[in-house]
């Protein structure tokens, strides 16, 4: 399948990328690669593996449409770190709760023992234990 070879170099150039770098994430040879970029020639596989190493369309190696990465995700750093900040909230909330919660629960453990200990002193033949 003919592909845009010059494309596939100027993407993985504007990365900082070498070929075998291209090559490992892609999952190809560095052979591959070279050829990719030398003949402009690539298997459906190695040219879906190219893609998507690059985060591009295949079509944009056929030179289709533009050539511009497709978006990762919708949400920005400021939106992720609000989301973070969010998150780290509420989850240190909940360990402040248990903590509390905990230390009360054994509070009145502790009293509810004191008061059971007391009572089989007043009365040893009436305590259970």
């Amino acid at each position: 399948m003919k592909i845009d070879a010059n494309r596939i170099r100027s993407l993985r150039e504007a990365r900082g990328w070498s070929q075998e770098h291209l090559a490992a994430v892609a999952g190809l040879s560095p052979r591959t690669v070279q050829r990719l970029e030398a003949e402009g020639k690539a298997a459906h596989e190695s040219r879906m593996a190219v893609a998507a190493a690059l985060g591009i369309e295949p079509t944009q190696l056929a030179g289709f449409q533009a050539a511009a990465p497709v978006p990762t995700s919708g949400i920005g750093a400021a939106d992720r770190i609000k989301i973070t900040l969010w998150i780290v909230s509420i989850v240190l909330a909940m360990i402040m709760f248990q903590g509390v919660a905990g230390y009360v629960l054994g509070k009145n453990a502790a009293e509810r023992d004191n008061r059971i200990e007391e009572a089989c002193k007043a009365a040893p033949a009436s305590c259970d234990r």
